[in-house]
């Protein structure tokens, strides 16, 4: 057996003691968001992977509150400041990003972040 042949071999026995999948690295995925009107500019779906440290800068033409459901974070956005949200991303799952506020429309989605295993 060769060199090459003996390291393909140990690749391939280190992939299914895994459960046949590659492990990937978890890494920090950083989005900035622009809101304006109410809504997200843009793709209103972030996707990161579990592991992953998430930092989402956030921009607003209004005032408002932001809270991430099942993270359960809150980001106040001041124009024109940006807010942050901040997390490592430990839950699988597709997470609202909520405005909270009072009267017509709270608790209204504007954003969601999906967590994929």
């Amino acid at each position: 057996m060769t060199d090459r042949s003996r390291r393909r071999l140990i690749a391939l026995a280190a992939m299914v003691a895994l459960g046949g999948t590659a492990v990937a690295a978890a890494s920090t995925q950083s989005f900035s968001v622009q809101i304006v009107g109410g809504r997200v500019k843009g793709d209103e779906t972030l996707k990161v992977r579990k592991g992953d440290q998430v930092r989402v800068s956030l921009t607003s033409d209004q005032p408002m509150m932001l809270h991430l459901h099942g993270y359960e974070i809150e980001a106040r956005v001041e124009p024109p400041a940006p807010a942050l949200l901040a997390f490592k991303a430990d839950l699988a799952g597709r997470f609202p990003v909520h405005v909270h506020t009072h009267g017509a429309g709270n608790h209204r989605a504007v954003l969601f972040i999906e967590v994929h295993p």
